[in-house]
Parts: C-alpha cells; sequence; structure tokens
C-alpha cells in the first residue's frame, strides 16, 4: 500500500477541484447522504489553518482510502484552542492493514509543539461505532465514556464546539448527538456489537442508537504533546500484539 501526502491548504483553486474530483467516487462508495459540494466543504475546502490529506493507492495504483486531517486555531469559551479534526474513509478490504494513522498523529503532535499557547483538543462527530470505539482504545482520555463522567467543563467546550462547526443537534435532551449526514453505506445487519468484545462500541450505540441515520456522536480527546504521545505508544503496542497474534 502507498501513502501519498497532499498540503491542502498550499493548493489552488483548480488544483482542489481535480482533488475534490479524483476522491469523490470513492467517497460515493463508502458513504451516502454526502453530495459532491458537501464533500469538498468538508475535506478539500476547509477553513482550517492546515490541511492535510493522506492518500492511500494499493501497489495496482487503485485510489482505495484517505484520511484528511484539518488544524483549526479559533478562540473557543474566551480561550485559545487548538482543534484537530479528521475525516477518513477506505475500502473494507484494505482497513487496518496500514499505519497512516501514525502519519496524522506526527503532524498533530507537530502542531502541538508550534501551538504550545493553544489548548489542543482532537473533536469529532463520530457517525460509526467502530471509530468512536478506536479513539477509546488508544487515547489517554476520551469524553464521553462509559468508564468515566464527562466533567461540566468538557461538556460545555463539546457544545461550543459543536456550534463553532456548525452541527446541529437531533433532538432535545440529546446535546451529544448532532446531525452530520454521513451514511456509512456497509449493511446495517453487520452493526452488532458485543459487550464482551467491544463495550466501547457498545456504549456509543447506546448514546447514538440512530446513527445509521447519519448522526454523529461528540467527542472530545485532549490533544497535548504528552497525550498524543501516549496514544501513539499504546497504538503501537496494539498493532504490534494484533501482528504477533496473526503470525
Amino acid at each position: 500500500m502507498l501513502t501519498q501526502k497532499i498540503a491542502v491548504h498550499q493548493l489552488t483553486s483548480a488544483e482542489r477541484e481535480a482533488l475534490s474530483q479524483q476522491l469523490y467516487p470513492l467517497q460515493d462508495q463508502l458513504f451516502t447522504g454526502v453530495d459532491y459540494h458537501t464533500f469538498r466543504h468538508y475535506v478539500v475546502d476547509s477553513t482550517a489553518w492546515r490541511t492535510w490529506l493522506y492518500l492511500q493507492h494499493s501497489e495496482q495504483g487503485e485510489l482505495i482510502g484517505y484520511l484528511a486531517l484539518h488544524t483549526f486555531r479559533r478562540v473557543i469559551g474566551g480561550k485559545r484552542r487548538q482543534i484537530f479534526r479528521m475525516e477518513t474513509g477506505k475500502l473494507p478490504a484494505y482497513r487496518g492493514k496500514d499505519l497512516t494513522i501514525l502519519r496524522a498523529m506526527g503532524r498533530m503532535l507537530l502542531h502541538s509543539l508550534s501551538g504550545l499557547r493553544y489548548e489542543s483538543f482532537f473533536f469529532a462527530c463520530m457517525v460509526y461505532p467502530s471509530s468512536y470505539a478506536l479513539a477509546a482504545k488508544y487515547a489517554p482520555r476520551v469524553w464521553p465514556a462509559y468508564t468515566h463522567p464527562t466533567p461540566d467543563d468538557k461538556a460545555a467546550l463539546l457544545d461550543e464546539l459543536a456550534e463553532s462547526f456548525q452541527l446541529p443537534p437531533v433532538a432535545a435532551g440529546q446535546p451529544l448527538v448532532r446531525q452530520v449526514g454521513w451514511i456509512t453505506r456497509e449493511s446495517s445487519q453487520r452493526m452488532l456489537w458485543n459487550p464482551a468484545v467491544n463495550r466501547h462500541a457498545v456504549y456509543f450505540t447506546q448514546l447514538n442508537p440512530t446513527f445509521g441515520q447519519g448522526h454523529g456522536l461528540l467527542t472530545l480527546v485532549p490533544a497535548s504533546v504528552g497525550h498524543i504521545c501516549q496514544a501513539v505508544v499504546r497504538f503501537l503496542l496494539g498493532r504490534g500484539k494484533r501482528l504477533l497474534r496473526t503470525h
């Protein structure tokens, strides 16, 4: 598997158009509910301070996945915040077979080092149980989580970030569930999770039972230099154990 890195924030308008046209057929294979213009707005034309895109190709040159990492630097809640956001998609046959996520985490680490005056977080509105479970498994801390309550200040920050990124609530009384619109094309029959196998994924489905309708769960992860380093170590240890089990 080959990975191509692109500094999207440095591209011209014509180059962004060509990139969007290249990416959207893959996006359309993986998700419904996202038209071309919405996809381009999210992934390629982001207002982020920096956007890095990692394109994944098969040995035959086929585009089989992508990961977009956005770094925003804003004043939110009266404080300087550095917010990392991410979109990713990959054909099922190639999932779990590369370390592109480590490249993104390395970029986050560099941005955290260059932005020490900012309080850094990874913020997402997760639309799939396994994505949330991955963050909950490897991050030193995540909110919300079944293992610990969400502090009031973090709950307030989640709400402020949701408003900042224009993620409207799905229903009253469910402040963590927001309208995203990205719906995986995988059969809902495969979305059954065993608590004994993945408690994080089960917790996600309890909080966000309508995720199959394009509803996301607000998720916050601290992303200081120390937190990112801990997450990298945990990921490498976890991936190493999995490789040992398969050999």
